[in-house]
Order: structure tokens, then sequence, then C-alpha cells
């Protein structure tokens, strides 16, 4: 493959933003020459199914559409090339199919086996995040208390704080499983460890 596509999941506020802008500031500072370079944030791979999420108008096959329209844009960017020698594109996605599982929740392993299955035809790679609980708690829920995320669409999770922190302890034991069952070449990291320790692994499992 003349390509280089990685996705990261894991649950929210565990350090997946965080780790990407690294790796993306980790490969531009290496290189002379920058090649075709793909950041995909949430934005594009979880915030067009936002609207029908919230109105609940949200169906598997809007989903399954949403997914198909990323693999297409993956996917002709790897045939375009098919005839160079060097890797000329690198791609980094903020979660994908895995999410979609667990959040919105309307697809389950059965929908999305067979994507997975063609994500792994183009070469894509996989990074788990895990976080023990108290990190979740201190990076992903006590600093964004009073931010929107958990004041106004964190409330779909739980009446509280704790319940809100229990949900995203829960999801990320589901992700566990979806993570365990794909066929991508796959990395687990554990965000408690050195971060330039997790970037420079990373960025090695993506690059090479």
């Amino acid at each position: 493959m003349n390509t280089q596509i990685l996705i990261v999941e894991g649950t929210s506020g565990v350090g997946k933003s965080t780790l990407i802008d690294a790796l993306i500031r980790k490969y531009v500072s290496g290189n002379k020459k920058i090649r075709s370079l793909l950041h995909l944030t949430q934005a594009h791979t979880y915030g067009p199914l936002a609207e029908d999420e919230d109105r609940h108008s949200l169906t598997k096959e809007k989903n399954l559409v949403h997914l198909d329209s990323i693999y297409n844009l993956l996917n002709w960017s790897t045939i375009s090339i098919k005839t160079e020698h060097k890797v000329k594109f690198f791609a980094l996605l903020d979660t994908l199919h895995l999410t979609h599982c667990v959040r919105p929740g309307v697809l389950h392993w059965d929908d999305i086996k067979e994507y997975d299955a063609k994500l792994k035809s183009i070469d894509c790679k996989l990074i788990y995040l895990y976080a023990h609980p108290q990190t979740i708690w201190d990076r992903g829920i006590e600093p964004r208390q009073h931010e929107q995320f958990i004041t106004g669409y964190g409330k779909k999770f739980g009446n509280n704080l704790n319940e809100i922190h229990q949900y995203f302890i829960n999801e990320q034991i589901l992700l566990e499983k979806l993570y365990s069952n794909s066929q991508l070449n796959k990395m687990d990291i554990h965000v408690e460890d050195d971060l330039d320790f997790n970037v420079e692994k990373c960025f090695n499992f993506w690059i090479n």
C-alpha cells in the first residue's frame, strides 16, 4: 500500500485529539516535503450524525451511508496512487465505526464487521486508547463539568456527573470488546503512560 491510514478510538476525554495533534505535528516537523495529509476530526466522523441523533431520527441505514462516504474517500485516495512507489497519502481519523456502535449506538458489531473488513482491505490501522476510570473522571468529566459537552450533550448519559462518568466507563468496556473483534492491524495504548512515549510509539505504528 502507498498509504498510511490510522484510526484512533477510545471513549470521550481520554486524549484522542491530543494524540492526533501530536502525531500530525511530528509528521510535519520531520519532513521537508509534506505528502497528501488528511485529518478527519469528529466534526466529520461523528458530527454529521448529531442532528438526526438529537431528533431520534437516526437509522441504521443513515449511519451506514455516512460510514460508506468516509470509506469511499479513503478508498479513492488509496487507489488513485496505486502506481506510486512511495507512500503518498497519510490519514488520521478521530474515531469511526467502533464509536458508532456505542454512540449514537444504532449500529452493532454485525452491522459493521463487513465495513471493518473493507477498511482492512485498504490497510487501515487502529489504535485504541484505554484509560483507568479515575483518568476518565480527571480528564473527561471534572474539567468539562461546566462546558456544553457535559451540561448539554452529556445529559443524555446521566442526571449528574457520577452517572455520566459511569456511562463512559461502561462505554469503554463496550469499545474494548469491539476493538478485540476488529480485523485491522491494531495496537492499544494506556493513556496514563508518558505522552511523549505514547506519541513515539503510535507514530512508528502509523508510519511504518
